[in-house]
């Protein structure tokens, strides 16, 4: 029998590899790159084998042998771009990115990693101008329209944030309301208009600031959003009915995106409708909190240090709890709560706190137990959305990148008046963070003693928490 070529080789390795044998389908690749080691192939599929192991250190140098063998070859730039972003090496995976793009300017994909990778690292004016030769060559790119808008909005121009994403984006449901006629924001008369939450719970909290003013334009509001929505919405003043999204749709003339009202009413408008509180906790929930929080002299505060893992940004958004617990542990004067919902709310199991988030079932009982402390410290969630809307005084961890209602750098919001940001430094940097709230909560216990805060104690003086730590979160999807 005559040997086997190259290519029969490779085609044998790569059905080894489509059988689940990727051990003895890595021996055949490495095999071949013996005596041809400038084949592409072989070289991807190689580090292919090794990114899904996860040795990204492994993988990075056969990608880079890719690179070199194929200089038109952008998927070999886009590998290695992936490999070195698990490696934390943000500039070289630039570098692969914009080389990939230079190679075939018109790459979707690679434009889109490029540009957020860009804006990742706050080179705002660089990414949005990929976005822009996006929606120029393609007027209906969502998601490129929808980052422009993002980026607006980081820079502090809301006005065209809020008319970016009126725009059709990749963040609009497929699940909207059909059959009805779009409000043009028109007098109405009367009649009845569907406003549609069908962003996520902190948006429909956000933005519900902005159904009073509806009503005011002679409409019957209905607002239909999530079941966690119904017992904290239904009674706001400016909702006259509300609908689950799990009920068929009611009977109205028209109906408009909750999120998007902001655009038909402008910055101006959209801040100035909440100024201060205009949602309320329910008083009987409230006195009912206040019964069974045990009586302290101590500051009451509530931690909550993780987003929903469903949140294409969660990795960044979220924190491990040690990280948070590390700094505030020496704190002297104040009394920890866990208000952590989900899977993360385990990690509070290995700690001292006090597990009051067994009993919040909705944020009705959140909103109940936020009348009831004196300071929510929070990651960007629905519970920083609702302590603001509430009035509750809250501290908002943020990561170096923000959503883009934070904009960048300042410590306050127009959103929230009882807001104060925290932000990372750097990217991942959320011990910065940490030692910087239990400063500032130093000084808040103090103020309420009447007596100077002193002098922090350095990290390395502070008491280990006995929750295990978890690694730096791994980076956010390319949106």
């Amino acid at each position: 029998m005559a040997p086997q070529t190259r290519q029969e080789r490779l085609i044998e390795a790569m059905r080894i590899e489509a059988q689940g044998l990727t051990g003895k389908a890595e021996r055949v690749y490495r095999s071949i790159l013996e005596t041809s080691p400038r084949e592409t192939t072989a070289l991807m599929r190689l580090g292919l084998l090794l990114s899904a192991r996860g040795a990204f250190d492994k993988a990075a140098p056969m990608f880079r042998r890719a690179v070199l063998a194929g200089p038109a070859d952008v998927a070999a730039r886009m590998n290695l771009a992936a490999a070195l972003l698990r490696l934390g090496d943000e500039a070289g995976a630039i570098d692969a990115y914009a080389e990939a793009v230079k190679i075939d300017p018109a790459h979707r994909d690679a434009r889109l990693k490029l540009a957020y990778r860009l804006r990742f690292n706050r080179r705002l004016d660089e990414a949005a101008g990929h976005y822009q030769w996006l929606v120029e060559r393609n007027s209906r790119d969502g998601l490129a329209r929808w980052n422009l808008a993002s980026i607006a909005g980081l820079t502090g121009d809301f006005d065209a944030a809020f008319a970016g994403f009126a725009h059709p984006h990749a963040m609009r449901r497929a699940d909207l309301p059909r059959g009805l006629p779009l409000w043009t924001g028109a007098p109405l008369e009367g009649r009845r208009i569907l406003l549609e939450a069908e962003q996520g719970l902190g948006d429909a909290i956000m933005f519900a600031r902005l159904a009073p003013l509806v009503r005011s334009a002679g409409g019957y509001v209905i607002l239909r959003g999530q079941v966690d929505l119904q017992g904290i919405l239904a009674k706001f003043d400016g909702v006259d009915a509300f609908v689950l999204k799990t009920e068929p749709l009611p009977a109205a003339d028209v109906w408009f995106p909750l999120s998007e009202l902001a655009a038909l009413f402008g910055a101006e408008a959209t801040f100035a409708a909440a100024s201060g509180p205009y949602l309320f906790a329910d008083p009987d929930r409230a006195a009912a909190w206040k019964k069974r929080l045990p009586s302290s002299d101590r500051l009451r505060v509530g931690l909550v240090w993780a987003g929903g893992a469903g949140h294409p940004e969660d990795s960044l958004r979220s924190m491990p709890l040690s990280v948070l617990l590390r700094s505030l542990a020496d704190v002297e004067g104040v009394e920890l709560f866990s208000m952590q919902k989900g899977p993360s709310a385990a990690q509070a199991d290995a700690s001292e706190l006090i597990r009051i988030d067994r009993d919040l079932h909705d944020l009705t009982d959140t909103a109940a137990l936020l009348s009831q402390i004196d300071l929510v410290i929070s990651v960007d969630t629905s519970t920083m959305h609702l302590a603001g809307a509430v009035g509750a005084p809250v501290w908002g961890l943020l990561a170096f990148m923000p959503d883009w209602r934070w904009s960048l750098d300042r410590s306050d919001s127009p959103w929230y008046p009882s807001l104060r940001m925290f932000r990372q430094p750097r990217p991942y940097d959320w011990s910065a963070v940490a030692r910087n709230v239990a400063d500032a909560l130093r000084e808040r216990v103090n103020e309420r003693r009447g007596r100077p805060a002193p002098s922090p104690r350095s990290e390395q003086g502070s008491q280990p928490n006995r929750v295990a730590r978890s690694g730096r979160p791994p980076n956010g999807p390319d949106r």
